[in-house]
């Protein structure tokens, strides 16, 4: 699968990626590392999805690609482990950015309240729609189609992801399972949720991006806020 030809020559061809003809070296996740996070007890072995990272990097951002094969799996849909990201200025954490390149997609993007409840968003995105995942929300990605899902995205190489919110509670608030649904997941108070698609998410927030990669080598600079969350335009209502 042709990706890109420029700025830079990306092909997916089964599970390796090649950029500009080199094969980039992919993290793989393992079904036995995601037992923490899934609907029930699997007993299944193997990789569960790759993540290609730190393709190209300019000005403290890197750019990645994540590849989520469909399961085969009675229970849920695949999807990635989930994670958080730390504070980078201003009580607002780093944000990131994503592109699904192919396939269908589900984001769960979910924000803990003062309480210990959380504000839970369900972000359905298609192929070539650029998805926020705004300051202090964590988030996980999930695959809701048969076919593989295909994900780039763009983040502030200034801190590792914290997967601790996702082991303590057993995964995200909800699961996507193949026989209900969304099912909401009991470790869980949700307070609010919400059904919404990648356009009204990022309005929120005054993003608009038609193409990553592309922007990304054209003006870095524009995803400056990847760095300084400060500087998006934030809706008050969802700080």
């Amino acid at each position: 699968m042709m990706l890109y030809e420029k700025p830079i020559k990306l092909e997916l061809t089964e599970r390796k990626l090649f950029a500009d003809g080199k094969e980039i070296a992919p993290s793989i996740r393992d079904f036995s590392e995601l037992s923490d996070v899934l609907v029930g007890d699997i007993e299944k072995t193997g990789d569960a999805y790759y993540m290609f990272r730190n393709i190209a990097e300019k000005n403290g951002i890197r750019y990645d690609v994540t590849l989520i094969p469909q399961w085969d799996l009675d229970t849920e849909y695949a999807k990635t482990y989930g994670h958080c990201h730390p504070i980078a200025e201003e009580k607002l954490s780093y944000p990131e950015v994503y592109q699904v390149l192919d396939g269908e997609a589900n984001f769960i993007v979910q924000k803990e309240l003062a309480d210990g409840s959380f504000l839970v968003s369900i972000v359905g995105a298609k192929k070539g729609d650029v998805v926020l995942m705004p300051p202090n929300y964590c988030h996980v990605s999930i695959n809701c189609s048969k076919e593989d899902l295909v994900l780039a995205n763009l983040v502030s190489t200034a801190f590792n992801s914290d997967y601790s919110l996702f082991k303590t509670n057993h995964g995200a608030a909800y699961y996507y399972t193949k026989e209900k649904g969304f099912v909401q997941n009991s470790h869980y108070l949700v307070y609010e949720n919400e059904k919404i698609n990648s356009e009204e998410l990022n309005k929120r927030y005054n993003i608009n991006s038609e193409d990553l990669l592309t922007e990304f080598f054209e003006d870095p600079e524009k995803f400056g806020f990847l760095k300084k969350p400060s500087l998006l335009e934030i809706d008050p209502a969802y700080l």
